[in-house]
């Protein structure tokens, strides 16, 4: 309780810098309508007060904010603050971080060693980078318990390959939690069958919350290695 304050400013905002207070009156727009515009397109807050030279984006959605806050400062460097350009630039923004979590799941993909995958599931690892869970990086996690797992599954005689693409998955569903209804267990399942994964893969995502018993050296490397 004592840190609550701080941890939550921290894990919840963006600060997008102002080279002068000015801008705040022409991101604000005539009657609101620019900070309308940017709410409305980008699905957060932005929180426009005293401090000097700062505005702040707020959401729960990690991928959401980094999006509006690279969107703001683009904005506030072209100068163009209007809804036309608005849009334009967050759709350009928007376009570039779908890119980007699609390379960075391919190359995790690759590095891991793990054999072809769906796109649809690399963008989902990508984006595990903008979502946190219990104070850590969800991606960070992910990797831990992929690689953990396939130590433990080579020493009991299983499928590291297998037992590492388990873990990867195992908390897929996680990416999805913020835009859809249900429990990152039972959306990971269903996207992971969605795009033709093994039983090993929805097995490992449905044991690892104690839903279903391990029925494969594999799956039971991967529940072992999450902490």
């Amino acid at each position: 309780s004592r840190f609550a304050g701080e941890f939550a400013n921290e894990r919840l905002t963006n600060n997008v810098h102002l080279d002068n207070d000015e801008l705040k009156g022409r991101i604000i727009g005539k009657e609101g309508r620019n900070i309308r515009s940017l709410e409305t397109l980008m699905g957060v807050d932005i929180i426009i007060d005293d401090t000097p030279n700062t505005i702040l984006v707020s959401s729960f959605n990690l991928y959401r904010r980094a999006i509006a806050t690279k969107t703001l400062q683009l904005l506030i460097a072209d100068g163009r603050i209007q809804p036309a350009r608005i849009e334009e630039i967050f759709n350009k923004v928007s376009s570039e971080f779908e890119a980007n979590i699609l390379h960075e799941g391919e190359e995790l993909v690759a590095e891991m060693n793990v054999g072809v995958m769906h796109p649809e599931l690399l963008k989902l690892i990508g984006r595990l980078r903008y979502r946190a869970s219990y104070g850590q990086n969800a991606l960070a996690h992910t990797l831990e318990v992929a690689y953990l797992a396939g130590i433990m599954a080579s020493e009991m005689g299983g499928d590291p390959v297998l037992a590492k693409r388990a873990g990867l998955l195992h908390d897929i569903g996680k990416s999805l939690t913020h835009d859809h209804d249900g429990s990152h267990v039972d959306l990971g399942a269903e996207v992971c069958r969605r795009y033709n994964e093994g039983e090993v893969v929805i097995n490992a995502i449905y044991a690892h919350h104690g839903q279903e018993e391990s029925n494969t050296i594999e799956c039971g490397a991967g529940c072992a290695a999450e902490p």
